[in-house]
């Protein structure tokens, strides 16, 4: 294999994990909450802050959220608006991810990933090893496809441990999203 060929499949590989990857993180949502919304971010929650989240608060919290979903102030969400209220928080999510990642990879500190700091990421190499079961040096269809097929394990909680997929004990959905738990 040529150097630029294993380049080239060492990318393939990087791509579909940073694809794979985002997609589970996407479904997890922005700072790790479900359903593509929000992690509880206790200093919002805290509105008094006096160091505690009370059931009022935590109402207040969602309140807000519906509120700001409500984008035709009905009190009640459409379709469209959840749509555009997950399409929100997932670009954020996104948002935060993209500036992370070049974060780590910017090894010259100009705000900006070229191909040569994405070539020279250690984990590419390891990726790579990891897809080519049978270290000859190349990705077959077949490796590639069991690689994705573990990944979806993964995200769906059937592998090692609990996937990016799974909602816990009490299923995910909108309301996990407004910051409650069903």
């Amino acid at each position: 294999m040529t150097l630029t060929a294993k380049h080239s499949a060492v990318m393939l590989a990087a791509l579909m994990g940073i694809t794979l990857s985002t997609a589970a993180m996407a479904e997890e949502g922005p700072m790790g909450g479900p359903m593509g919304g929000p992690m509880l971010n206790f200093e919002q929650l805290d509105a008094n802050k006096d160091g505690k989240v009370t059931k009022e608060e935590l109402a207040a919290n969602r309140t807000a959220k519906f509120t700001e979903a409500d984008t035709d102030k009905d009190g009640k969400l459409s379709a469209d608006e959840m749509v555009a209220m997950h399409e929100k928080a997932m670009a954020e999510r996104k948002a935060e991810m993209a500036k992370a990642m070049i974060a780590r990879i910017d090894s010259d500190k100009d705000g900006f990933v070229s191909d040569a700091e994405m070539q020279s990421m250690p984990m590419m190499d390891k990726m790579f090893e990891r897809i080519d079961e049978n270290a000859d040096g190349a990705i077959s269809v077949e490796e590639m496809d069991e690689m994705k097929a573990r990944m979806d394990e993964r995200m769906r909680g059937e592998g090692h441990g609990m996937g990016h997929g799974g909602h816990g004990k009490h299923g995910g959905g909108f309301w996990n999203w407004m910051g409650g738990d069903n």
